[in-house]
């Protein structure tokens, strides 16, 4: 999906060249796991849940990169080139709510950089990276929670869409590089508790806009206990409805289906008013997607209600981001534009 920092940078990001998001361009590793800078934007985007002595909470950590609209030939240092923003959230029933923090800088002056051709991702003392191990590894503190945690893969990636190519829209330019790392095992520490648990990486860079009809978007990633992944996605109009829709499902032995528009049901279920933002979320859909031509119902239920994440002050929106369980599964969903119409 096009993530929150577009949302943010909205405003410089203006006519332009970027990289072109084409079919038919294969993805090589390690070095799509890393930056691609020519691009107008990207993200390296783990949630996850955690076992801990208190039960289960749920995870976000987001970094981005983006390249402004500027004029690349001046010569002074201090010309933002690319620019590093940062989320991460923790999800604590007991807490209520979520906790979280953000950050931002231009890349340079040691204060921020996204590598090229490997996953390396630092922001002051933020960092998310690749270890000679094959294992991602995350560090990084905000009020109330601290995070150092290592991800082991389980299970190859997947490449959604058309081999990595992921449409989202009916427009022709209206598409993302896109893959997915789902069953990652979770080992390390929060705070000071061990922790365990599994995780899910994103990664999509892209040089364009949502559809000028969209409104929002909503997104699901499923870690499900048979070994199986689950990807949903939809592309909203005002009136709710589906500019464009798809996702993957990869089965228990790797076979994996690519889901078209038609192959995915997406519906509000129960809502939750936001005391604060007054935005009501539907926090509960009913999903169905259509696999091997059966049909397969996934009633979401969230961790808790109170998921939303409130940018207003840095200049972002207000949108629910939260650690979700489906029967046989647990991942996290994405919901954006029901506090205010998305303006890109």
């Amino acid at each position: 999906m096009l993530r929150l920092l577009l949302l943010l940078l909205a405003p410089l990001l203006l006519a332009a060249t970027f990289g072109p998001v084409r079919p038919g361009v294969p993805l090589r590793f390690p070095t799509d796991h890393g930056a691609h800078p020519d691009f107008r934007t990207e993200w390296w985007y783990v949630t996850g849940w955690l076992n801990t002595a208190q039960g289960r909470k749920g995870f976000q950590i987001t970094f981005f990169r983006t390249r402004p609209d500027i004029d690349t030939a001046n010569p002074s240092a201090f010309v933002p080139r690319q620019v590093i923003f940062a989320h991460a959230a923790l999800a604590d029933p007991a807490h209520g709510k979520l906790r979280h923090a953000a950050r931002i800088a231009r890349a340079g002056f040691g204060l921020a950089n996204a590598r090229v051709g490997d996953m390396d991702v630092t922001l002051d003392d933020w960092r998310l990276w690749r270890g000679k191990d094959g294992r991602l590894h995350a560090k990084l503190a905000g009020d109330g929670f601290a995070f150092d945690l290592a991800f082991t893969p389980t299970q190859p990636v997947i490449l959604q869409g058309e081999a990595g190519f992921s449409r989202k829209g009916p427009g022709a330019g209206e598409a993302s590089h896109y893959y997915s790392w789902p069953h990652l095992a979770v080992a390390g520490r929060l705070g000071g508790q061990a922790v365990t648990g599994t995780a899910w990486l994103d990664r999509e860079w892209s040089s364009t806009l949502m559809n000028s009809r969209a409104v929002g978007w909503d997104w699901l990633g499923l870690n499900m206990d048979d070994g199986s992944a689950v990807t949903l996605f939809r592309m909203r109009d005002k009136a709710g409805a589906a500019l464009w829709a798809g996702g993957s499902h990869r089965s228990k032995s790797g076979v994996l289906s690519v889901l078209k528009p038609e192959d995915v049901r997406w519906q509000a279920g129960g809502w939750w008013q936001s005391p604060r933002s007054k935005a009501r979320w539907p926090v509960r859909p009913v999903l169905a997607l259509r696999v091997g031509g059966n049909w397969r119902e996934l009633p979401v239920t969230p961790m808790m209600a109170d998921q939303e994440l409130d940018s207003r002050m840095s200049g972002g929106p207000v949108y629910w981001e939260g650690a979700v369980t489906v029967p046989g599964g647990r991942g996290y969903l994405e919901l954006t534009g029901y506090a205010a119409p998305l303006r890109m």
